[in-house]
This record gives C-alpha cells, structure tokens and sequence, in this order.
C-alpha cells in the first residue's frame, strides 16, 4: 500500500484544485477522437509508470489528464481511487472505485477496493454488499473472492451458511459445463473420423473406412448417419469380395481347375449377406 507523510498528504491536496482547472481547458474539438484516445492511454501509461515508482503528485496528474480527454479506463480509475484514498480523500476514492465498476463490472479490483473503505468510514452494510458481489463475480480458485467471502462472514456470520450453498451450485454448474464440453469434443473427434471414413470410402478404401467409422461410433454411439455409412462399407465390401471370387473362380474354371473354382464359389456363398443391408434414405450415397 502506498504511503505519504502529513507534509506531502497536504502539498498533494492543495495541488488537486490547479489539476481540475488544468484538466478542463486542455485540448478541446481541435483534436480529433482517435488522437484524443491516444493521447489519454498515453498519459494513463504514464501515471501508472510514475505510481509504481510512488511519485503520486505526478501520477493523479497524468491520470486527471487521461480522464479529461474522456478515458473512462476501469483500471485507471481504480488507480485513482486508490490515490485518493491514500491521501484521505475518501470521498472521491468512492467515487472513482464506483465509476470503475460502472466502466466495467467484470473488472474486480474496486469491488474489493471499495468494500475496505466503507470498512474503514464505518459503513458494514454497504462493504458487505460489494464483499457479497465480489464473491459472486470471482470462482472457487480466485483469491481474492475467498478474502471477500472471509470478510463478509466477519461483518454477519450469517452469510456462511448462504456462502457455503453459493458455492456448491458454482460447483455443479462447472462440472455440468466440464461435462458438456467433454460431450462436444467427443462428437467433434466423432464427426472428423466419419468425414475421414466418407474419404476413404469414396476412394473405394473399405477396410481404411470401416475403421473410420468405428472410432466416429465409439465417440458418438448411436449416431444414425455412422451407423448407415458402417453398413453401407460392409456391403461394399462383400460386393468387392464377391466379384473378386467370381473372377477367380472364372479363371480356374477356363484353366480346367474345376477343384479350386468350386472352391471359390462356396466362399462367394459364405459372403453373401442372408439379409439386404438397409440404408436410411436421407443418408444415402
């Protein structure tokens, strides 16, 4: 936490008047929005270079020029929030912490920010309010929301057993979303092997394809249009296996090797399906 003495706590409050006249004429419409924001992020960079290094004098007043050029930045409001409130201005700490949330609800640092100085006016209602909305917006690894939880049973005991409750539906909703997201992956692997096995089948690879299809199966069971391709590659398969035997068995037939062409006529038998393979309509090749 930044610190000043009593000298410069009073040398920065009787500069704040002269940054507020300052900081109302500087560039007007001659400017043009674009150059405007630049300028301001410029500024904003500056200040927050010049509060780490705790020169805070220079640091407000390069974040009163960024907000008089219309920078509403919820990080740089924050930071002067936190200005204010280490000179003992809090009334205008509230104010920027509260425009930073405005700026940005999703951007938690005043939340908290916020709650510690209603702590520090006296004010438990409204720091547990933002404690409780602090609490809500982070997730069950988020440091800072576990502090805010802490502080907000400190101030009602009450809240633990409504924490406790919070926290286990934040919980069931992310498994619940963990496991939607493992069901959308599996179907994404399952639709990336069919379009493989409709590849393979069109470049007549049967076996290649049925592999295909067994691993889409095995990621999306059930599924109506793996289920017709496997069975429309198995039939193509059995065609392709019989008008190979029948060739064979032609062939040793003309070569008087009627033994062998009996031979394969009984397995082209063997492969012939007892039962037409059915093909959904909406499906079909």
């Amino acid at each position: 936490m930044l610190s000043l003495n009593r000298r410069s706590k009073k040398a920065f409050q009787s500069i704040i008047a002269l940054l507020f006249f300052i900081s109302c004429i500087t560039f007007h419409s001659f400017a043009s929005a674009e150059v405007k924001d630049k300028i301001a992020e410029e500024y904003r960079a500056l200040g927050y270079e010049e509060q780490q290094k705790g020169n805070l004098n220079e640091a407000l007043s390069y974040y009163t020029k960024a907000t008089s050029l219309g920078l509403e930045n919820a990080t740089l409001l924050n930071d002067m929030g936190v200005l204010y409130e280490e000179i003992d201005l809090y009334g205008r700490a509230e104010k920027f912490y509260l425009r930073a949330i405005q700026s940005d609800r999703d951007y938690l640092p005043p939340y908290n920010n916020l709650a510690y100085l209603y702590q520090r006016l006296g004010k438990p209602d409204k720091a547990a309010r933002y404690f409780k909305l602090r609490f809500e917006l982070g997730d069950t690894m988020d440091p800072w929301a576990q502090k805010a939880k802490d502080e907000l049973m400190k101030i009602d005991p009450r809240y633990r057993e409504w924490a406790m409750a919070f926290e286990a539906e934040a919980l069931n909703k992310q498994v619940q979303l963990r496991s939607r997201r493992e069901f959308y992956q599996s179907v994404k692997r399952g639709q990336e092997h069919y379009r493989r096995g409709n590849d393979l089948f069109k470049d007549e690879k049967y076996k290649e394809a049925l592999k295909e299809y067994d691993h889409a199966l095995h990621l999306s069971p059930k599924n109506p249009k793996i289920i017709d391709a496997r069975k429309q590659t198995i039939l193509e398969m059995s065609k392709k296996n019989i008008e190979e035997q029948s060739e064979n068995a032609i062939k040793r037939l003309e070569a008087g090797d009627t033994l062998s062409a009996r031979h394969e006529i009984q397995q082209m038998l063997t492969t012939i399906p007892n039962e037409p393979i059915l093909v959904s309509p909406q499906y079909a090749r």
